[in-house]
């Protein structure tokens, strides 16, 4: 597949509202057609359909469209683990947007221990994005009960910085609590996350309907806790 012909793909997708929309609220480099995440999602599935994945990953960046399309197709592709890292790592460096990171992510479908410390590596790089990358991959694919433990030694090894980072551990948190009680509420009170990412934290918990209402309570009081031990 030609640049040509990807881009008169991504062109029969556009959506000149969606991207008026959507322009307010990311900071992208690239170019925006405003196609809809379903209608992006559908189009690479064509494209894996017609072999032309391979080509979609090769070719430079030439908008966000593409770029998304890019990290659907990593995440689908059957490739042994170290390639597929490889690939996942070249990603990463064309992140700029939280939504090119965790649409990637949730098309992610790991499940073994050795998938696991790769995206723990990930979790603790310098690069931003990477970071955000291996957290919310973790958040997609292992917040189950025989990871808790080392969930908290993920977020406990971040060493990124910003808030795309302390958002993907305050999601990462939260939905691990909401999957296995006790679990994340467990990390955010010990202190493991920042202050930034423990105060996103409770808000997700809070905001979630499936933390109950005392978890969220208590997560509040901690972050206020945290906050007014500060001031002192």
């Amino acid at each position: 597949m030609t640049a040509e012909q990807l881009l008169a793909r991504i062109e029969a997708i556009a959506d000149d509202k969606n991207r008026e929309f959507f322009s307010r609220l990311s900071h992208t480099r690239y170019k925006l057609y405003g196609a809809r995440v379903p209608d992006v999602r559908k189009l690479a599935k064509e494209l894996a359909k017609e072999g032309a994945a391979d080509d979609v990953i090769a070719l430079p960046p030439m908008c966000y469209e593409h770029v998304m399309l890019k990290g659907i197709l990593i995440a689908g592709a059957r490739a042994p683990l170290g390639q597929k890292v490889k690939m996942l790592d070249g990603y990463a460096a064309l992140i700029d947007d939280w939504a090119l990171c965790d649409i990637a992510c949730s098309c992610l479908k790991f499940k073994k221990r050795e998938e696991f410390d790769a995206m723990k590596e990930f979790a603790a790089a310098r690069e931003p994005f990477k970071a955000r990358l291996g957290l919310i991959a973790i958040e997609s694919c292992f917040c189950k009960e025989e990871y808790a433990e080392e969930i908290g030694d993920v977020v406990r090894g971040i060493r990124a910085r910003g808030y795309y980072v302390d958002m993907g551990a305050a999601w990462l948190v939260c939905t691990l609590e909401a999957k296995v009680k006790g679990a994340g509420s467990k990390i955010l009170t010990s202190g493991a996350m920042n202050e930034a990412a423990s105060a996103m934290c409770a808000g997700k918990m809070r905001d979630s309907r499936r933390v109950d209402r005392e978890t969220a309570r208590l997560a509040a009081e901690y972050v206020k806790a945290r906050k007014g031990n500060k001031k002192r």
